[in-house]
């Protein structure tokens, strides 16, 4: 059986700088955080579904010659809507967290996220060949994102969160299965990334 990572026959270097790159977003501060905010007085989160109305899908860099067009399935929008939330609300509010409410309040933080991109490593769809050969990639691909928090009653911007972010980060075979995975994972990180900051601001 062969094995092979998508790219890896065209220009292996430039998967090394896609991922150095996806790295350092990764660790970047916020783009945005507003002076003088007591973020102790925010005691609920109201989460905004994920924004994918202007979503656009960026071929990779290995991909640009090609005449195939590649584009993002609508009908998959509810289900990845229904991952970011369900993720979001598990990792905020477990364990004694931050209720998720869904109405404005002077204790609710609001939080909108919006996908401005994403980048697949394969095309949409597209599954391992066959019994021979397997394809494999480092995640599913990269998105670039604008996460807002704000004040939900003045809806002033407290912190502004943008950049690239990746969408998995294990080598799996590509499969329809594995880029759920791959999704979820990263709405999971996202989720314990804002408790992470709450609780900071809580001194937890």
């Amino acid at each position: 059986m062969k094995r092979f990572s998508t790219g890896t026959r065209l220009i292996t270097g430039l998967m090394l700088i896609l991922a150095t790159g996806t790295l350092m977003a990764q660790t970047q501060a916020a783009s945005y955080v507003k002076s003088d905010v007591d973020f102790s007085t925010y005691t609920k989160v109201l989460v905004k579904p994920l924004n994918m109305d202007n979503i656009e899908v960026i071929k990779p860099a290995w991909e640009q010659d090609s005449d195939e067009e590649w584009s993002f399935d609508s009908g998959n929008r509810e289900a990845v809507q229904s991952w970011f939330m369900e993720a979001m609300k598990s990792e905020i509010e477990g364990n004694g967290g931050y209720p998720l409410v869904t109405e404005s309040g002077d204790d609710v933080i609001r939080i909108e996220v919006e996908l401005l991109s994403i980048t697949p490593y394969v095309k949409p769809g597209t599954q391992s060949a066959d019994s021979e050969h397997r394809i494999s990639t480092l995640g599913s691909g990269d998105v670039v994102i604008s996460a807002e928090f704000r004040d939900s009653t003045t809806r002033e911007l407290l912190v502004l969160v943008e950049g690239e972010r990746a969408i998995g980060e294990k080598y799996r075979e590509v499969s329809q299965e594995n880029h759920i995975k791959n999704i979820k994972a990263m709405f999971t990180k996202w989720g314990k990334k804002t408790r992470e900051a709450l609780d900071r601001a809580h001194g937890k």
